[in-house]
């Protein structure tokens, strides 16, 4: 497969699966907004139906004495034909009257449970598969229940909508698949063009030279013209092809003493030994990647919003039988009290309270924009007329409704009632906001596979190629590739390998049965890049809601602090990657980094479905341990990968790529978890995480060599770690920066935010979207923030993101609220930037001088220890904290433990004890 379809190939998945999320998030949406707008309507019935009841309530009568119970039920059955049945029952749930289809039959076990568990709220709601439940309280004078009012509503119009929604969206979504793809495919053209050219150029040569027999001419340089990337590889290409034809020859020659022709005959020989080849990334990789970067934004944006306006005008068209309806009903509730009033004899002019009633409507049901009576002349009116924009697409259409009022003379007057045509658009902003979430991680993920993919068709195979081929041009013809090809360049390029097995079979028949090729196995940089970015979209899923979630599950540790308790399942996670790292270690050194990343997989595999069918808060603490250890295993194996992989000059930049993909991937799982959790709940966010390790697994198992590993990684003893305590300024580096910083990450992002946000109202989509906030910051501002060390010491710098943050936190802490709570995430963001790599940028210092008798790798491993245990402790006390004086009072303790770590950062520098 050419690189140009291999690349399309892989763009175009992409592209459908951001289609097939964002289909999936919008019905998930229209699906909870139209069972959200059914139950409010459901419960206008129900309440105006208990109306009818209360005055015989309210008067100490049983409520079986209303003498037109019937006609009251099947008036309120009228308003929607979709209404099952409606029961009037006793405050335990015993059936006085009922109207509909279910007849007199008593209420299900189900429904008598739920009743039960809302028995102390007025009105409630419940939903099934099969119905929706709105039931109102029938109170007394003393404020008492004397009964309840139930209307069931079948769900058998509810799914034919969202039936009809889903053909819509899927044929759009499969029309703008077909479109996008073809422009994919002609951007693609475009901007590997040359690429393309150049590497079916090197295909041509490769054959020209395969063809060729020791004693012919050889093949002619390749024209160049129009070949990209590819004008200055292709001549030198050709020179190593040469060469190493004529060293080929001239072994022939010795072993045969004729420079007569040989084919080269492929190898079936028992290949003994293998050679695990460092091979660095490329400028040509490097390029390529930069080249299509706007190009796989462009598609992504293109698909986002050409799919999002047609979901946005085919769920607004979904909601307008709603909207119709609702508003029919709202002006038959309004007409219905008016014209008592004027049944009683009253006239339209002299109802005082009309005006406050019809504001009152208006608060409660906010579709509605404009409400007004008349009769001769305008006499009442609430409400303001808001016209749809023809210019804004998401504006719903201009509806209107009358109703009369009428005496024994006719009409007397009309109630005027005005949809408000921007409700139901409001009411999918989430779904906006869900839209640009799902484009930034869409972009994320493109751009990893793409660059995978370029690797594996054009960039990797050139790699292996050169390798070979600089050994044949000098001679060395011990070696071969792999007998399975990977691309048409591998292919092309068999004959190569051809050669050594012919030289070795001639070697063997001359009597050295020594004389075997060597398998040469190629690791690259890239390899570890989509298995990394999904490890951290796996750990980074339940960020968004996993303290909120443990609340919810049984609690059988109830001798602990309830705040603590909710804090372990992070406190044991973060205690599982502290003592976990030595154990990795040893593990990586035993048996590779390709086993320990496939049980870090497995692990986490495991960990995901644990928490998906955890029922306490132990199960939960338990799995999330073991998340821990997994999430250990895989950042310190895939680290230890690149340090082997990756040349020792190319090191700073291979982590570089590393901590992009990672925090990319963390990045994600924040935005994506909390949407899942908010549309499908937190089980369905573990057993997607669970889908993504396996994921995970099998990339792992396809890209990382056996065993690429060709130096032990550094193991330390807890003794070791110790040491840099006895020395002061590791002290006031681990007291002032780094513990603070990984407790405001823990205590304040992983912990505190969920929590207050939850209490003050928002959903873990909300959650997601502030955290990716604090992700996004971090991402920004960590990469320049080096830059500003040569206008600033690193301790300077590191001052200021501490009093960034701290600040930040204190606003937040002293008026709580959504705002603030997002000035503080980003000031986190923003702060944690600033700091994160000047600890380890001093630490390094110390290492270099005050510490340099125990080694970088010693005092970097006792600050990762340390800061670790530190954030454990600070964890486990902000929730303790939280839990006695409130979430604004743990919040207000990062800050001020911020605030005082900067003040030693600053007291020690002014002092000398801190200098850099």
């Amino acid at each position: 497969m050419s690189v140009l379809w291999r690349n399309w190939l892989s763009m175009t998945a992409i592209l459908g699966l951001v289609l097939a999320i964002l289909s999936s998030l919008a019905l998930l949406q229209h699906n909870s907004i139209l069972a959200m707008l059914l139950k409010q309507r459901l419960s206008v019935v129900a309440q105006s139906t208990a109306g009818d009841f209360r005055p015989v309530a309210t008067m100490g009568l049983p409520l079986s004495m209303l003498r037109n119970a019937q006609a009251v039920l099947r008036e309120a059955r009228a308003n929607d034909a979709n209404i099952r049945a409606i029961y009037i029952t006793e405050h335990d749930g015993s059936v006085i009257h009922t109207d509909g289809a279910l007849g007199q039959a008593g209420l299900a076990p189900a429904v008598l449970h739920t009743l039960q568990q809302h028995q102390h709220q007025q009105v409630w709601s419940s939903e099934t598969d099969t119905a929706l439940t709105s039931a109102a309280a029938i109170v007394r004078g003393d404020h008492s229940v004397a009964g309840w009012v139930l209307v069931f509503y079948t769900k058998d119009a509810f799914n034919k909508t969202t039936r009809q929604l889903e053909r819509k969206i899927i044929q759009s979504g499969l029309g703008i698949w077909g479109l996008v793809s073809l422009l994919a495919w002609g951007v693609l053209r475009r901007q590997l063009g040359g690429a393309v050219k150049g590497f079916a150029q090197v295909q041509r040569l490769l054959a020209q030279f395969a063809q060729h027999r020791p004693g012919q001419p050889l093949p002619d340089a390749p024209d160049t013209n129009g070949c990209g990337l590819f004008i200055h590889e292709l001549p030198r290409l050709h020179r190593k092809l040469s060469l190493a034809a004529t060293r080929y020859a001239r072994a022939l020659h010795q072993q045969t003493g004729t420079s007569g022709p040989a084919d080269p005959q492929p190898g079936n020989t028992t290949l003994t030994t293998e050679l695990i080849k460092q091979a660095p990334d490329t400028s040509m990789a490097r390029a390529l990647s930069r080249r299509l970067a706007p190009a796989l934004v462009m598609l992504v944006v293109a698909v986002v919003l050409l799919q999002g306006w047609q979901i946005y005008r085919q769920v607004l068209d979904s909601f307008e039988p709603e909207q119709s309806v609702r508003l029919e009903l709202i002006g038959s509730l309004a007409n219905r009290t008016i014209q008592r009033a004027v049944s009683a004899g009253v006239p339209l002019n002299s109802l005082v309270g009309a005006s406050r009633y019809f504001e009152e409507l208006l608060h409660d049901f906010p579709e509605v924009s404009y409400l007004a009576m008349t009769a001769h002349r305008l006499e009442v009116e609430a409400g303001q007329h808001v016209q749809p924009r023809p210019d804004n697409w998401w504006s719903g259409r201009d509806e209107t409704s009358v109703f009369p009022i009428t005496d024994n003379a006719g009409e007397t007057g009309r109630i005027i009632v005005e949809a408000n045509p921007h409700y139901f658009a409001q009411q999918l902003q989430n779904l906006t906001l869900d839209l640009a979430m799902v484009m930034v991680v869409a972009m994320l993920l493109a751009y990893q596979v793409v660059v995978v993919t370029l690797s594996l068709s054009m960039t990797g195979p050139l790699n292996r190629l050169n390798h070979l081929l600089i050994r044949q041009s000098r001679g060395d013809f011990s070696c071969r590739l792999g007998h399975h090809r990977h691309s048409a360049l591998d292919r092309a390029a068999a004959f190569l390998s051809a050669r050594a097995d012919t030289l070795c079979q001639r070697q063997q028949s001359a009597g050295n049965t020594c004389a075997t090729p060597r398998l040469l196995r190629f690791a690259y940089l890239n390899d570890i890049r989509l298995p990394v970015f999904l490890f951290g979209v796996a750990d980074a899923l339940s960020i968004s809601f996993l303290p909120v979630y443990t609340r919810l599950l049984d609690n059988p540790l109830h001798w602990l602090n309830a705040g603590v308790v909710l804090s372990l399942p992070l406190a044991g996670y973060l205690l599982a990657i502290t003592l976990g790292a030595p154990l990795v270690r040893a593990l990586n050194a035993r048996w590779g980094v390709r086993r320990l990343l496939l049980l870090a997989a497995l692990l986490m595999l495991a960990a995901n479905a644990g928490m998906a069918a955890a029922v306490t808060t132990v199960d939960l603490i338990i799995f999330r341990t073991l998340a821990g250890l997994g999430y250990a295993a895989a950042t310190l194996a895939g680290q230890d990968y690149l340090l082997d992989v990756v040349p020792r000059e190319m090191r700073g930049r291979a982590l570089g790529l590393f901590t992009s993909a990672l925090f990319s991937g963390i990045f994600s799982g924040a935005a994506v978890g909390g949407l899942i959790a908010d549309r499908s709940g937190p089980p369905a966010v573990f057993l997607t995480g669970a889908l993504i390790a396996l994921v995970a697994a099998v990339l792992v198992w396809c890209f990382i060599p056996p065993d690429p590993r060709q130096t032990a990684g550094s193991t330390f003893r807890l003794a070791d770690l110790l040491q840099p305590l006895r020395n002061t300024r590791f002290i006031v580096l681990i007291t002032g920066l780094a513990i603070p910083a990984n407790v405001m990450i823990q205590g304040f992002i992983a912990f505190l935010v969920a929590l207050q946000m939850n209490a003050l109202g928002a959903t873990a989509a909300d959650v997601a979207r502030m955290v990716m906030l604090y992700f996004l910051l971090l991402l920004l501002i960590a990469p320049v923030a080096p830059r500003l060390d040569k206008h600033l010491h690193i301790s300077t710098r590191a001052i200021l993101g501490a009093l960034l943050a701290a600040t930040a936190l204190g606003v937040a802490a002293i008026w709580p609220g959504y705002w603030s709570m997002l000035y503080a995430v980003a000031g986190a963001g923003a702060g944690q930037g600033l700091m994160r790599d000047a600890a380890v940028a001093i630490a390094i210092t110390l290492a270099e001088s005050d510490l340099a008798h125990l080694g970088q790798d010693t005092v970097l491993g006792s600050l990762r220890m340390v800061e670790r245990a530190g954030s454990i402790i600070g964890l486990l006390a902000t929730a303790w904290l939280a839990s006695q004086l409130g979430y604004s009072a743990g919040i207000a303790a990062i800050a001020l433990w911020l605030l005082t770590g900067m003040l030693v950062l600053l007291m020690a520098k002014l002092t000398g004890t801190l200098s850099y």
